[in-house]
């Protein structure tokens, strides 16, 4: 998502601003930097997720410029998605981890369609029909529906990873709405599959509430979802409306900065929720990411 329209951003800002007064939070757990090793290893699935934004033909070919020269040996099994109401994706096999690796595109702000998407923000219960046995869990009305558009062809495609190339693990990735999908397809494929599941996420925004973060942290563990320091989209929708992170934020300090933090527990205020709102932009959205933009 290169650029929030002005007119949302607005809107945004005043549903916040008329919103009840946040509950304050007691989570200001010591955060933990991150050495630059394990920044570094970011970098690759940061590529993953920048390659979904490219062409449906020239990820089949592997062939969409500095995302796909990064991963080379990359062998695509299957994309789909219209960039519209439906994000591009993909499903491929990486040889030099041996892993499947899903990854879907964010926002698309010239397509209404996706911003509809983003904007159907009503919680409502999460979909029995993919997560069965679960109560009190409400998520995203638009992010599940969209994840609900592409998850059997996604789960056909890891199948083949594993079947035919041998895969022994499965990394998921996104960034910004796409990140927000992919949370979905982590915890659905998660089920499905008896390969790890490892998952690292871009510029997410809230996806659920308090009980669907608490489910993602058992069920995903390990995730990171990674945050530019200003940057709004990880802000919304609101905690006041009843969102809630889960756990794993790595908190980037700066724009472009090199001090990641690895913040404990959910919505930890030493991190994103502590920025003023009022501070937010969506300048930082598009990264940099462990050197990928």
């Amino acid at each position: 998502m290169a650029v929030i329209r002005p007119l949302l951003l607005a809107s945004l800002a005043i549903l916040s601003a008329s919103a009840a007064p946040l509950i304050p939070r007691e989570n200001t757990a010591p955060v933990t930097p991150l050495t630059a090793a394990q920044i570094s290893a970011i970098t690759p699935f940061a590529y993953m997720a920048s390659a979904a934004y490219c062409t449906t033909a020239s990820v089949i070919s592997w062939d969409c410029g500095g995302p796909c020269s990064a991963l080379p040996g990359m062998v695509p099994i299957a994309a789909g998605g219209d960039n519209t109401d439906t994000p591009d994706w993909y499903v491929a096999y990486y040889p030099s981890a041996g892993a499947a690796v899903v990854s879907h595109q964010g926002t698309n702000t010239a397509s209404l369609e996706s911003w509809l998407d983003d904007l159907e923000a009503n919680l409502v219960d999460i979909d029995p029909n993919y997560f069965p046995g679960l109560s009190g869990i409400e998520v995203h009305d638009g992010f599940q529906s969209t994840f609900e558009s592409t998850a059997a062809s996604v789960l056909s495609a890891v199948q083949t990873a594993i079947s035919s190339h041998g895969a022994t693990q499965l990394y998921v990735v996104g960034h910004s709405l796409g990140a927000a999908i992919a949370i979905f397809d982590a915890l659905y494929l998660h089920s499905q599959v008896s390969i790890p599941v490892t998952t690292r996420l871009f510029g997410l925004p809230r996806a659920g509430n308090q009980a669907f973060a608490n489910y993602v942290d058992s069920k995903l563990s390990g995730l990171y979802h990674v945050v530019n320091y200003n940057d709004i989209v990880p802000r919304l929708p609101s905690t006041d409306f009843g969102y809630e992170h889960p756990s794993g934020e790595v908190f980037i300090t700066a724009n472009g900065g090199s001090t990641y933090d690895l913040c404990p527990g959910q919505e930890n205020y030493n991190c994103a929720i502590g920025i003023n709102f009022l501070d937010d932009s969506t300048t930082p959205h598009d990264g940099p990411y462990a050197g990928v933009t």
